[in-house]
């Protein structure tokens, strides 16, 4: 796993630990809901379900393990054991949370082939069954009942009965199997299900049922089958690995423009969230790269690597926002993973369109992860089985960068390392008051400033997505798109023209929020958290390589809004190399906060590009 990839034997390991600690955390769960006073309400006591379950893993060991190893077990677990301990607010009564502990408890039955009679929870008008569907129940009663007998299963809530089918997969009146999407390609398989009907499905919060029609599903069906055929080609993350641990594709409505959305959970081991359609190759690069968090997850539950690091200060190279090194830790392992597909794609690839595009997001890609690798490394208090876990990553990564790329894709990727990196020190960085003060009096005065710069703090504000990534990404791949694009003109810029269509740009776009267990408290997440600002010309210029065009512009840009922050950076992506360029690229919080202190209104500010090359001069470096 420490080379970037995990086989189906090192995921075998790491199934069984998941599948022990899920059975500790179910016995927690029976021990503290016993002795809990308003409990077990209208259910039998939880000790029941737990004697079914060890009846079910006495006949059939399998059907044990394919529950608690069922995505949607761990989050019910996880959130249910904070509800009690009085960590998290409730979703209804408590007994028919904790109760969905018998719904688990039956569904393993089921699937030993056991007779038996249980009462379950109703939510939402049905009966559901993990890892098996859902039965729909007509009346308004909280507790139905499942009977398996002679191996005939039906669900039963007063006069109403649904018989579920042989085959639990399969539709029949009342009930909705839970389906599977498949990928095949050179024998390596992949078959997780399409999860629409578990209220614990979603990590992020719970969710009603929402059925995917049939043309929907169909669409899914395609899109995974086209993505896993690309997952499966290439061989620097073991795609048997890959297959072995994504169990779940649950469909979300979650949107991060301009990145599509994807996240996975410890708590939920093998299920990945996704937001929308997206093209085959962007859904392949989100499975390698969330089969990488579930992997890391897993393994980090069974051997510490990593100490404390937990503050949310330092720098993630595909974050905006100030992250933890656990964090950290869980994105650099994430993007070894999608560079070592992007070096395979660009190995595959050839000339034109497709071998800039995948030459282009290889160089970002490894650029990243060796950013947030040197973080680690000097940082993180990190156990010896983390140094050693991180060392030999940092032996593959050595030969990907020894790797050349073509100059345009490769231009590209590390202005937009820069251009993240600034943005992300204007918008979090806030330098040291006093300091700063004689900085911006030494400019006023025409004198020397302080021998040093002034210290930093990190204050997290609100972050805004950038377009240059989508621009670059769409000069790549559809050369002749972007110049339509660029001739048409951009949003705000003195050309006029119409602002692009934000569908160019979202078919383009690759980057992905990952989340960790640190972003389990993530808010909103079916609603743009970040602002959205159709590009304009110097951001189109600076795409397109017309750094004088873009210089000129992004200086206009920042005289009309000195607190464009793109902007600056972007002025710095334009200027030649010299002690302007330097500032920008080295202090550029500190260039933005003595422009900040010596304007007195909007406008009366100095001049931008002279004011960092004042401070480039001063500064040395």
């Amino acid at each position: 796993m420490a080379r970037s990839s995990g086989g189906p034997a090192a995921v075998a390991e790491l199934r069984s630990g998941q599948r022990s600690r899920t059975m500790l955390l179910l016995r927690a769960l029976v021990d503290i809901a016993s002795a809990h006073p308003a409990l077990p309400g209208p259910l039998p006591p939880p000790r029941d379900a737990w004697h079914l379950l060890v009846r079910a893993e006495r006949r059939s060991p399998a059907a044990v393990d394919r529950l608690l190893l069922h995505p949607p077990v761990g989050v019910w677990l996880n959130r249910c054991l904070r509800r009690l301990r009085g960590l998290e607010p409730g979703d209804g009564p408590l007994w028919s949370a904790v109760g969905h502990l018998h719904a688990v408890a039956a569904s393993a039955a089921l699937l030993a082939g056991i007779d038996f009679r249980g009462a379950v929870p109703v939510r939402d008008g049905g009966v559901i069954l993990p890892a098996l569907g859902l039965a729909r129940i007509p009346d308004r009663a909280d507790v139905a009942e499942v009977v398996m007998t002679d191996r005939k299963a039906v669900v039963v809530s007063g006069p109403y009965a649904v018989t579920l089918p042989a085959d639990f997969a399969e539709e029949a009146p009342g009930w909705h199997g839970l389906r599977r999407l498949r990928g095949e390609h050179r024998g390596i398989v992949c078959s997780p299900y399409v999860d629409d009907i578990d209220p614990y499905r979603d990590f992020l919060r719970i969710r009603g049922p929402q059925r995917l029609t049939d043309k929907e599903r169909q669409g899914w069906q395609e899109r995974f089958d086209s993505a896993w055929r690309l997952v499966a080609q290439q061989r620097e993350v073991d795609p048997r690995g890959i297959g072995a641990c994504l169990s779940s594709v649950v469909p979300v409505p979650y949107v991060a423009w301009p990145e599509p959305f994807s996240a996975s959970s410890p708590e939920a081991y093998g299920c990945v969230l996704l937001g929308g359609a997206t093209d085959p190759l962007t859904l392949a690069a989100a499975l390698v790269h969330e089969a990488q968090h579930i992997k890391l997850s897993a393994l980090m539950d069974l051997v510490p690597l990593i100490e404390q690091g937990l503050e949310e200060i330092h720098y993630a190279p595909w974050r905006l926002d100030p992250r933890p090194l656990r964090g950290l830790f869980q994105g650099v392992y994430a993007f070894a993973g999608v560079t070592g597909f992007w070096q395979d794609r660009l190995r595959r690839a050839g000339s034109g369109p497709a071998g800039d595009t995948a030459a282009f997001e290889f160089a970002l890609r490894r650029a990243q992860t060796s950013s947030g690798l040197r973080t680690l490394l000097d940082h993180a208090e990190l156990t010896p089985m983390g140094e050693e876990f991180l060392h030999r990553l940092e032996e593959r990564l050595a030969q990907w960068l020894a790797r050349p790329v073509p100059s345009v894709p490769g231009r590209l990727a590390a202005d937009l390392i820069e251009d993240h990196r600034m943005v992300h020190r204007m918008r979090h960085l806030r330098p040291d008051p006093g300091r700063l003060a004689q900085w911006a009096r030494a400019w006023r005065e025409r004198s020397e400033p302080p021998r040093e710069l002034p210290g930093t703090s990190v204050r997290p504000t609100r972050t805004e997505a950038l377009t240059r990534p989508a621009l670059a990404r769409l000069r790549l791949r559809d050369p002749e798109g972007f110049a339509r694009l660029r001739e048409g003109g951009g949003a705000g810029s003195p050309d006029g023209g119409d602002a692009p269509d934000r569908a160019d740009l979202n078919r383009v776009a690759l980057d992905r929020t990952d989340l960790d267990r640190a972003d389990l408290d993530w808010a909103a997440p079916d609603r743009a958290d970040l602002d959205w600002a159709a590009p304009d010309r110097a951001d189109l210029d600076w795409a397109a390589g017309d750094t004088t065009a873009a210089l000129r512009r992004y200086r206009g840009r920042v005289a009309a809004d000195p607190d464009d922050i793109a902007a600056w950076a972007g002025l710095a992506l334009s200027l030649p190399g010299g002690p302007a360029r330097t500032a920008l690229l080295s202090h550029p919080e500190l260039v933005l906060a003595v422009h900040r202190e010596v304007r007195t209104a909007p406008g009366t500010g100095p001049d931008p590009v002279a004011l960092a090359r004042w401070i480039g001069a001063r500064t040395g470096r």
